[in-house]
């Protein structure tokens, strides 16, 4: 994996000003790409995410699509959080998270949700209440998820 150079790392949120730069993001997948630059920014505007964008030497490199989410906890889960409420639980949610092909060996995935985590913690002791951060793995991303810290919510199940 090639060394991130933290001080080559620009994070804005998406805004009119970056729309023409989402043309050429490729991350490999064509769904996501679509996302991307059909609906990111319309879905922002109207309060259903917030995307932020990872330029790396002044490249877009990344993206991440966070909204507010609840999540439900298993008894054991409940127990192992010390959560006496049955009731759902406030989370963060990473809606859409992906990187350019071309800086696959650089970590800026990882560097997004650690990002996304500093976000979490300090809404957390300043604002709202968050507990968790979720997220919906895309099939084949699963081991790239729990390599990075998540684990399976076993009160979906």
């Amino acid at each position: 994996m090639a060394a991130i150079n933290t001080k080559a790392i620009l994070l804005v949120r998406l805004s009119e000003t970056e729309i023409p730069d989402l043309e050429t993001f490729d991350c490999g997948d064509a769904e996501m790409n679509r996302f991307l630059r059909k609906e990111a920014y319309s879905e922002q505007e109207a309060g259903m995410n917030s995307t932020i964008l990872l330029y790396y030497t002044g490249e877009l490199a990344a993206f991440c699509s966070v909204c507010c989410d609840s999540i439900p906890l298993s008894n054991k889960e409940r127990e192992e959080e010390k959560i006496e409420a049955q009731y759902k639980v406030p989370a963060i949610k990473i809606a859409r998270l992906g990187r350019s092909i071309r800086f696959r060996e650089y970590g800026l995935g990882g560097f997004l949700i650690d990002y996304i985590k500093d976000i979490a913690y300090e809404l957390s002791t300043s604002k709202i209440g968050v507990r968790f951060i979720t997220l919906d793995a895309y099939p084949g991303k699963e081991k790239y998820y729990l390599d990075n810290g998540f684990i399976r919510n076993e009160g979906n199940e």
